[in-house]
């Protein structure tokens, strides 16, 4: 099990400095509420700013309120902020309309929106399907305003061939904007060109051959494209991966990975990836669906900063972080790391890491075994993220309740398979503390599979 881990009691002067009023605080995994305090549902969609206005920022994505497996149109979300900080929910943009292939016993999955110069107008394209997958088309529809009700245009098969997983992207240089999706059968991933409407496809550009690609995304960086995309495996997280190439129409270097191999990008498949171009820096932005298969409308998000090193990307693995975007600056949160090793859990249950775990030593997590420490920081609000290892079947998530000094919390932390992997994972749990609180974390659902807690890190929230 391998892990990152500050010391114990360590605290970054430029994180605190970093805190502005202003900046938007990420806790990776965790579920995110609008003002409202409802869970936000934006699944598989894309953050843009506004060409109008204050500038804002709005999320679009899917609705799956309620939906476990599968699940078809409840509508297009949207949300509104002015920071990523807090985000306002401005209704769906686009609703089933009965009797066509948008109803709600049709799939309508992966919005994005893109604005349109020429036309001064709003533009959706989407995955629709019917409910078995079997049509694989994209759709269109378009709005003269950001956050107003999109006109449906209708689906259709690009240049005839069947669509399924896929985004749209417009270079910011020439403003051609560009059909990224899986085809095929899903077997090979295409790029095309849209027409200056945006509203159909133009010219094939290239086309991967049998590499079963999907969740695609675009960065432009130093006049080269970065083509993220996630290998098909259902619902399950795989090792995120990318393309570059000077032009959208290639030639294509072979992939490389977002993270290290068997990471499965922090648990996360790509949604869409976000360039702030702020008063200080420009930032690269990751934005991850964390499904839950079983439970969609559960699934959650990660935001990770993406780190170009002047050739290659990669993910930067955080617990907490905070980003000014008017700034385009960035830096992790400090945390207080409690250990297995230095933790209050009785030493029956742990065992040794053969592969160097903090403190070289993990909890052995059962029905019967816990995780315990005693809080020695200040009381407020936190957020707990559990480190762990879990090497159970896919999609198989496990849940971790805890109490503070004896009362059970509402709640509890979602962990997903690391997939018999020794890359250790996290899972956000909120817990309010006193100083001197005793918490325990208990397995709710032991299957028999070792299931090790390396230790917890403890952010204000």
């Amino acid at each position: 099990m391998h892990s990152t881990f500050k010391a114990f009691g360590i605290w970054s002067l430029a994180s605190l400095f970093s805190q502005a009023v202003n900046a938007a605080t990420f806790f990776p995994l965790l579920n995110m509420t609008d003002t409202d305090g409802n869970l936000i549902q934006a699944h598989g969609g894309n953050i843009i700013q506004a060409q109008d206005g204050d500038g804002s920022w709005y999320w679009f994505g899917e609705d799956k309120t309620g939906e476990t497996t599968g699940g078809t149109f409840i509508g297009v979300s949207c949300y509104k902020s002015s920071d990523f900080s807090s985000w306002e929910y401005q209704g769906h943009v686009l609703k089933p309309i009965a009797d066509t292939n948008i109803s709600d016993s049709r799939i309508v999955e992966r919005p994005k929106v893109l604005y349109n110069d020429k036309n001064s107008e709003y533009v959706m394209w989407f995955h629709g399907d019917s409910s078995n997958y079997g049509d694989a088309q994209v759709g269109v529809a378009t709005s003269k305003t950001i956050d107003g009700d999109y006109d449906w245009k209708g689906n259709f098969k690009p240049f005839g061939n069947d669509s399924r997983d896929m985004t749209i992207y417009k270079d910011p240089d020439t403003g051609t904007a560009y059909l990224i999706h899986a085809t095929n059968n899903n077997a090979d991933f295409s790029i095309a060109s849209l027409d200056e409407d945006y509203y159909n496809v133009n010219e094939t550009q290239y086309t991967f051959k049998g590499v079963y690609q999907e969740a695609p995304g675009v960065f432009k960086i130093a006049g080269a494209y970065f083509l993220l995309f996630s290998p098909q495996d259902g619902w399950t997280p795989t090792d995120n991966g990318y393309h570059v190439a000077t032009s959208m129409a290639g030639p294509w270097s072979d992939k490389t990975l977002l993270a290290p191999e068997g990471a499965y990008s922090y648990l996360t498949q790509n949604a869409y990836d976000i360039t702030i171009k702020g008063s200080k820096e420009t930032f690269y932005l990751y934005l991850g669906d964390h499904w839950s298969g079983n439970q969609l409308g559960s699934s959650t998000y990660a935001f990770y900063p993406v780190i170009y090193n002047g050739s290659a990307l990669s993910l930067h693995k955080t617990g907490g972080w905070t980003l000014d975007v008017e700034a385009g600056t960035w830096s992790d949160l400090p945390d207080t790391t409690i250990t297995a090793d230095n933790s209050t859990t009785a030493e029956e249950y742990l065992v040794t890491c053969d592969d160097g775990c903090t403190g070289g030593k993990a909890a052995n997590m059962t029905g019967s075994s816990n995780f315990t420490f005693t809080w020695g920081g200040s009381a407020g609000d936190k957020v707990v993220q559990i480190v762990y290892t879990y090497p159970g079947a896919k999609n198989a998530f496990k849940h971790i309740g805890a109490t503070v000094d004896g009362k059970p919390v509402e709640g509890n932390a979602l962990l997903e398979t690391t997939r018999a992997n020794t890359i250790s994972q996290q899972a956000p749990i909120p817990l309010t503390l006193a100083e001197g609180s005793e918490v325990v974390l208990k397995l709710l659902d032991f299957d028999g599979t070792q299931f090790l807690v390396d230790g917890v890190q403890v952010y204000d929230a």
